[in-house]
């Protein structure tokens, strides 16, 4: 099959909203207070590696959601909304920025920048998705 999606650039911000910014943030707060309660039971180093590891375990999530901005042809533009559908993702809207398309999860299990945005300009679709997104469409295309 052909490659439909042509990728562009790569984003530096993967977290898309205040929400975002907000569950990560309670999430690095829990892990700080759970090490200084730790702290009083366990020694300071390992502590300090449960905080470390805590932090270095969020990275993952946080750069797979980076968003990749590509355009898709005219013709790609069926094989690609299958592809968008088959790998899990739903309509969700439509906004200023284009067709909003989420992961069917749960909508607490999910994150703003865990988004495909779809923009038809010019004859062709302006794309913003998850770079594990693209990689699974390289993957699958290859």
């Amino acid at each position: 099959m052909a490659q439909t999606f042509h990728k562009h650039s790569i984003g530096y911000n993967p977290l898309l909203s205040a929400r975002d910014w907000t569950v990560w943030g309670c999430i690095l707060a829990g892990c700080l207070a759970a090490g200084l309660l730790l702290n009083r039971w366990m020694p300071n180093e390992m502590v300090r590696n449960i905080l470390i590891g805590s932090v270095i375990g969020q990275l993952p999530s946080l750069l797979t959601c980076l968003p990749v901005r590509g355009t898709v042809n005219a013709a790609g533009e069926t094989a690609f909304m299958g592809r968008v559908q088959q790998f899990g993702f739903i309509p969700s809207g439509e906004t200023d920025e284009g067709r909003i398309f989420t992961h069917k999860g749960p909508r607490w299990l999910r994150w703003d920048s865990n988004r495909i945005v779809i923009r038809s300009a010019d004859g062709v679709l302006h794309v913003t998705a998850p770079l594990y997104f693209y990689r699974q469409l390289k993957r699958v295309q290859a």
